[in-house]
């Protein structure tokens, strides 16, 4: 027993340290971290380093069913419906006719050097080679600050449909790789009926989570919320396990409920370092078992496939985009970022080798042309740029119609006037919480700034009823007024409280002397320059003096509620 333990601890410090300098190694030549977990992994596996694979194999599921947790928590019911016609529209398409164009080439004209692919393994084939990576994609916006651009807009929303639709992909999988001799249709009722069991049973369970929650956020215990939720995930994964079902599954389900709580936030922050380390061990995995020699052998099939399905998912959403009303450029691009295979396929792949419907070779080969679509991700997103650019030319203003194309997906968004420092950290905080914007200002240097930055940002004056129009005022929540001039705020604010009163309007202000004013004109939220950053030197002074920080933010609060007067507040407590 001693023996074993020294072993797999000798095991995970070699995965710990290949892991960390591959990773470093990748940063270093500014190379995506992913890569380099798959790296590692093929070393290790090409040395056979490791003693007991198949045991951290198992242990690298965890990383499966914290991602898949992680993608419901983002799957909110407010953030489905702003999507809706690109996600469940576009996105459904992109799935549906890419895993019908690669069943029916798998089926009838063969591939990876074998002729004898039948319906079972066309559909298993079709289906993982049509979802993209979410970890690649939303890295490379992220790192090119192009989440809130349309074509980030869009790889998003169809990546949440293709992370929704690798549930169904799985439970199709278990069907197929079944032995029973019924026919699908009583097979499939039989797994419906099990899994809304399950999903009673974690509904149910759920019903105490928002309570449970409460008492720990009261308590203020951060090992406890992280426990707690580490109880849910790995619950509600047991429960449909036992049901017969994946366990990702189950920790999908648990996600979407936490997401309508209100501790959807602290939960995903305590939850995201297990994901990423236990998600960097999945890839690690999928790397140590990659045949190299296969590789070498079968090297000029995989580069075939490799341009072909780049080329073939590129064509298909670019066909969707003009479907879908989207210009020649962005649709080019958006073709190119999500054209490659995704993380998630290695999951179905790996689970249709396990129940027999993948041979070893066909498996391995499709994994290997997973992670080489994945490694030109990167390049593929600066191809799509530069064609952008060459499109567009050094065009940085617009006509009206021509925005009105570009944020027609738009709904439910903030519109942001003026992109200063202010209107930068606005924008900053927004792309966090994974919400939609679009800035206008009226300096050209600035825009091009911007642009050149992969911020969705316009040159316009936002006096204009016609440019508000073009970019969405109809459809808006939200216009954030950051501009200083006070002429244009007033012109700006009479404007959208006159003929959009459904807007909600916030501007910043130097101090409150003209509060009533703006008021009465529509303002909404009225953010006080001097006031703000007296408060936030306060709370400064009173946090490093000892008092508590629910103390310090309770009264930051009261301050704001009384319009930024102190003295109001202590005249209530002296009347207390």
């Amino acid at each position: 027993m001693h023996n074993n333990f020294v072993q797999y601890l000798l095991d995970v410090i070699i995965l710990l340290s290949a892991a960390v300098c591959m990773v470093v190694v990748c940063w270093q030549i500014n190379v995506s971290t992913v890569l380099g977990y798959f790296i590692a992994g093929a070393l290790i596996g090409c040395f056979e380093v490791i003693s007991s694979p198949e045991i951290m194999k198992g242990f690298a599921e965890f990383g499966v069913v914290f991602l898949l947790f992680i993608i419901g928590l983002e799957l909110t019911f407010e953030r489905l419906m702003a999507m809706r016609i690109h996600v469940f529209g576009f996105g459904s398409l992109q799935v549906i006719i890419t895993i019908l164009v690669i069943w029916c080439l798998a089926y009838t004209l063969g591939i990876l050097g074998i002729s004898n692919i039948d319906l079972k393994k066309a559909m298993v084939i079709g289906g993982g080679l049509a979802l993209s990576s979410t970890a690649m994609v939303l890295q490379v916006l992220q790192e090119q600050g192009s989440q809130a651009t349309q074509v980030g807009r869009l790889s998003i929303a169809v990546l949440l449909l293709q992370d929704f639709a690798v549930v169904p992909l799985i439970v199709l999988l278990q069907l197929l790789g079944g032995n029973s001799e019924g026919s699908l249709i009583s097979a499939l009722m039989d797994s419906l009926i099990k899994a809304l069991i399950a999903l009673v049973v974690i509904f149910t369970v759920s019903i105490l989570m928002r309570y449970l929650f409460s008492i720990i956020a009261r308590m203020g215990s951060n090992e406890m919320f992280i426990a707690t939720t580490l109880l849910i995930v790995l619950g509600a994964s047991y429960i449909t396990h036992k049901f017969g079902l994946s366990m990702a599954l189950g920790a999908f389900v648990a996600g979407l409920l936490v997401a309508e709580t209100e501790y959807r936030l602290l939960v995903e922050q305590s939850i995201l370092p297990f994901k990423d380390l236990l998600l960097g061990l999945f890839f690690m995995t999928v790397g140590m078992f990659i045949d190299i020699k296969l590789l070498l052998y079968k090297l000029h099939i995989v580069i075939l496939l490799s341009v072909s399905l780049i080329a073939l998912k590129a064509f298909i959403i670019y066909i969707l985009c003009r479907f879908f009303g989207f210009k020649n450029a962005p649709s080019i691009q958006a073709g190119l970022l999500l054209a490659q295979g995704g993380e998630l396929a290695f999951i179905l792949f790996r689970d249709a080798l396990n129940l027999g419907v993948l041979q070893d070779e066909t498996a391995n080969i499709l994994m290997i042309l997973i992670t080489v679509t994945m490694a030109f991700t990167p390049l593929l997103y600066v191809l799509g740029d530069w064609i952008v650019n060459l499109l567009n030319g050094k065009k940085i203003m617009l006509d009206d119609e021509a925005v009105a194309i570009d944020t027609k997906d738009l709904h439910n968004h903030v519109i942001m006037i003026g992109f200063g420092r202010v209107g930068h950290m606005v924008t900053k905080m927004l792309a966090v919480e994974h919400l939609s914007y679009i800035i206008i200002d009226i300096q050209a240097q600035i825009v091009k700034e911007g642009k050149e930055e992969g911020f969705p940002v316009y040159l316009g004056d936002a006096t204009r009823p016609e440019i508000l129009k073009s970019v969405g005022i109809e459809r808006a929540q939200t216009i954030v007024i950051s501009i200083k001039n006070e002429v244009t705020i007033k012109k700006i604010v009479s404007l959208v409280a006159v003929n959009f009163p459904h807007v909600n309007i916030i501007i910043r202000l130097s101090d409150l002397s003209n509060m009533e004013v703006y008021s009465n004109l529509g303002v909404n939220k009225i953010v006080p320059e001097t006031c703000e950053i007296g408060l936030q030197l306060g709370a400064a002074a009173l946090s490093l003096s000892g008092i508590s920080e629910g103390g310090v933010t309770s009264l930051k609060s009261r301050v704001r509620k009384n319009n930024y007067s102190v003295y109001s507040i202590l005249s209530d407590d002296k009347g207390e």
